[in-house]
């Protein structure tokens, strides 16, 4: 299921894709990338799975959105999923496309 394409492309928001979620705060479990850190210049903690259930897999931005805001967090931006804010985070989606918090109509990265 490895993702074919381009890094960065537009999406409708009722099309099915992986979930990422991203926090300020650092949460038990959670990843923080030392190239986020260096690239961002600040501390951004990823998840795929852990504290937010199971892998989240085909869902809608409005479901991603949700499942992020129960899990205590939010989508993370395109900046941070380029950052590797997310990479090793779970579920085996560091090459899939995932939705970011980004004008949802480009909202979706892969790495």
């Amino acid at each position: 299921d490895e993702c074919v394409g381009p890094a960065v492309k537009g999406a409708d928001p009722g099309e099915l894709h992986e979930v990422r979620c991203c926090s300020d705060e650092q949460n038990s479990g959670w990843v923080m990338n030392s190239l986020c850190s260096t690239t961002l210049g600040r501390d951004v903690w990823g998840q795929s799975n852990g504290s937010l259930g199971s892998c989240h897999r085909a869902k809608t931005y409005a479901e991603a959105e949700a499942i992020c805001i129960a899990g205590g967090s939010r989508l993370c931006t395109s900046e941070e999923v380029r950052a590797d804010c997310t990479r090793g985070s779970g579920c085996g989606y560091d090459w899939e496309h995932v939705w970011t918090s980004d004008d949802n109509t480009m909202g979706l990265f892969y790495f």
